[in-house]
């Protein structure tokens, strides 16, 4: 089975549903302290249960660094860096250091959609991607191989139904062989990626029908939005996102070590993990520097940027931060509810949705590890690793772990430092 879709290809689509109070782990980690671990940023007493809980899982797991924000109430309460941006040349996390942030890339391009669409919702959602009248438009995207392709929403691309199934095959991580079945190339760009999913793959499910976590879907609505506002991508998510809420960090990455951003931390996948080949086609090496190309994954998993930023961001959606709203509260509202039709949806548009607010989480394997939750207590808070724990013999059963150590316990910690309930 082919790398890019094989041992790791459910791994990197991780991200959707993260339930913090029920997982499970195998208890297969031994401690690997890292004497004398760094931890920069200002100390808050009341939180100092939280700096612990950081220190031991980072010690636990064996993770170089992390970065983690609490907002209480719209502003940051605390911000701080645990351990090491580069463990080799012993260059210590800081609370401005930036991270790849994975799929908690996917509301904010949700959050963008619906901002550009936003005076012509709720009606805008229902409008046909693909064919005459549709939403993208194009030569490129002109040639369907699944007349079912015609009936994909708005909707659809957003709350996951778009009816391609990543568990048959994930494009987003097979841009050689892409490029070379357009003939051009490679890697394959993400225009590229949805032009040969048109032409060559059949969809698995009726849309509108069935939840299927989806990189691609994302993949398309970042194509979308850039015809919307005539923007590149990027540029959209900045005039629309990033700017008006303060935020500077925010930049889509870059693939390999020489392409890290200024800030930037080190991944450093898990030393079991193999080498894979280059999504250039060219080489291999660790799959953090070489299984990614984030141009084309810029919509669902391409930016790069600090954890306060993470969190300035889910706290300006209805303004709570006190800046101007992103989205007005009808929007907001369409965002946080779940399809009832979908019997296996767990989200809304871009969100997990449940009964204490919108989360989201990330990973790459097995350089990146992120999570975002914003909560209806007041309570916002985002940590992002640079390595991701995963057996390559046991990877369900030690991604099960690693979520448990990672996850629930900063949680309960999180809470507890702010007198409310775990």
């Amino acid at each position: 089975m082919k790398r890019a879709w094989g041992q790791s290809g459910w791994v990197r689509r991780l991200a959707w549903s993260l339930p913090l109070v029920m997982l499970a782990g195998c208890s297969w980690f031994q401690r690997k302290a890292d004497v004398h671990l760094p931890v920069s940023g200002n100390t808050v007493a009341s939180m100092r249960n939280v700096d612990e809980t950081m220190v031991d899982i980072l010690e636990t797991m064996d993770i170089p660094g992390a970065s983690l924000t609490v907002a209480r109430n719209g502003k940051i309460i605390y911000q701080r860096g645990f351990g090491w941006a580069n463990r080799e040349t012993r260059e210590a996390v800081q609370p401005e250091s930036m991270f790849r942030i994975a799929s908690v890339s996917k509301p904010m391009t949700a959050v963008a959609v619906l901002k550009a669409f936003e005076a012509e919702l709720p009606a805008a959602l229902d409008r046909p991607v693909f064919g005459p009248g549709g939403l993208l438009t194009g030569s490129r995207y002109a040639q369907v191989k699944d007349a079912r392709v015609l009936k994909i929403t708005l909707r659809d691309l957003l709350q996951h139904t778009n009816g391609w199934d990543s568990n048959v095959y994930e494009p987003q991580y097979d841009l050689v062989q892409i490029a070379e079945a357009l003939k051009r190339p490679a890697p394959a760009s993400a225009a590229d990626v949805v032009e040969y999913m048109l032409k060559f793959r059949e969809l698995q499910r009726e849309p509108g029908t069935y939840f299927s976590y989806s990189n691609f879907g994302y993949n398309i609505l970042g194509r979308v939005l850039e015809q919307k506002t005539g923007l590149p991508y990027d540029e959209a998510m900045r005039r629309l996102v990033f700017d008006p809420i303060g935020s500077q960090s925010p930049r889509i990455g870059g693939d390999t070590l020489a392409e890290r951003r200024p800030g930037e931390v080190v991944y450093s996948d898990d030393p079991r993990w193999p080498p894979v080949p280059s999504q250039t086609g060219r080489g291999s090496g660790p799959e953090a520097y070489n299984g990614f190309h984030f141009a084309a994954m810029d919509a669902h998993g391409g930016w790069v940027m600090t954890s306060a930023d993470m969190v300035r961001f889910a706290d300006a959606i209805d303004g709570r931060s006190g800046v101007p709203r992103l989205l007005q509260p009808a929007t907001v509202a369409l965002m946080g509810t779940k399809d009832p039709k979908i019997p296996n949806a767990n989200g809304g548009l871009g969100w997990v949705v449940d009964p204490s607010g919108w989360n989201h989480s990330g990973a790459l394997t097995t350089g990146t590890h992120s999570f975002l939750e914003r909560r209806t207590d007041g309570l916002t808070w985002a940590v992002v690793y640079n390595r991701l724990p995963i057996d390559p013999d046991n990877t369900s059963a030690s991604l099960a772990e690693t979520l448990k150590t990672t996850l629930k316990g900063l949680h309960a910690a999180i809470l507890r430092s702010q007198g409310l309930a775990p």
